[in-house]
């Protein structure tokens, strides 16, 4: 019997040694940057719905806050169900969603005081250890930059990357303008595409990775609060299980060291860190032109044309 034992616990050890790892972090909540797509109703129910799968399905999320809106007391409300959530770790993401490399250094202190005010006020004790720039833009250069972290620094905040994304708010604008139409099938077809691109995606940056650290690391994904991620939550981190990740905080993905690998990349363009982790000029751009692309993209600025 012993002799069977080894081998099934070697092999045990082995698979969860080489399980990946990914934490999943979500701008915007409780409410999207452009909220004005949403009914009150809508809004209400694709928190609630979003937040129920999160907690079904036991994945440790992130958030990061704009608190410019949600100063109405329904949308406190709302604030105030994912605070009260355990899986759920607190970020701030500036008070109005501001591109940080247009901020003086002045404008951006008064953007995270005033958000840590009410974010703070809200959580009730709860941490708030976590900061994202919104699209990811540090500031205009090195010194900007360095700046914007130091300050952070002092307020305890932890600057957060993020290694995957796939552009979700294009999808989600197809697929709000498809179920405003009463269209289902498109509808459907957008989310298909969603989730084949995410996955496309992620089969990029893990391939990326593996050349920049000759290894897994653990992943950062982004995404955002919109009616497109409530409704297709499941079948997402299902697909990110079929493909051998375990769900993560950000705290445990962050002890990663790859995460404390330089920055290279000092301008303002929000791209994923594995670029920015790269040295070489000529290389990350390379790098940059064969990322994926949404397929849907002449289609989002279509529509976006015609608002």
């Amino acid at each position: 019997m012993k002799h069977l034992l080894i081998p099934l616990l070697l092999s045990s050890l082995l698979c969860t040694a080489q399980q990946k790892q990914i934490a999943i972090t979500i701008d915007d909540a409780p409410i999207m940057a452009l909220p004005e797509s949403y009914t009150p109703a809508q809004l209400k129910a694709t928190n609630e719905k979003l937040l129920q799968k999160i907690t079904a399905l036991h994945t440790p999320v992130s958030i990061f806050i704009n608190a410019a809106n949600c100063i109405t007391p329904e949308r406190l409300q709302l604030l105030k169900q994912w605070v009260n959530n355990p899986l759920i770790t607190l970020g701030s993401h500036t008070l109005n969603h501001s591109n940080c490399a247009d901020l003086s250094i002045d404008s951006f202190k008064m953007e995270v005081m005033i958000n840590d005010y009410i974010i703070r006020s809200v959580a009730k004790g709860k941490p708030v250890p976590y900061f994202r720039f919104p699209y990811n833009a540090m500031g205009k250069d090195s010194m900007a930059q360095a700046l914007r972290l130091e300050y952070l620094k002092g307020k305890n905040y932890t600057a957060v990357p993020f290694t995957i994304e796939s552009d979700d708010y294009m999808y989600e604008t197809l697929y709000q303008d498809a179920l405003k139409k009463k269209d289902k099938e498109k509808a459907k077809e957008v989310a298909t595409a969603y989730i084949k691109y995410t996955l496309h995606c992620f089969t990029y940056f893990e391939q990326l990775t593996k050349e920049l650290f000759g290894r897994d690391i653990s992943q950062i994904y982004l995404c955002h609060v919109n009616q497109l991620n409530t409704d297709y939550y499941g079948e997402l981190m299902k697909a990110l299980q079929g493909r051998g990740y375990q769900f993560v905080s950000l705290e445990k993905a962050m002890q990663d060291k790859a995460y404390t690998t330089p920055v290279y990349y000092h301008q303002q363009y929000g791209f994923s860190w594995l670029f920015r982790w790269i040295p070489e000029t000529d290389k990350r751009k390379q790098y940059l032109r064969n990322s994926p692309e949404p397929d849907i993209y002449n289609a989002y600025e279509a529509l976006k044309a015609k608002k």
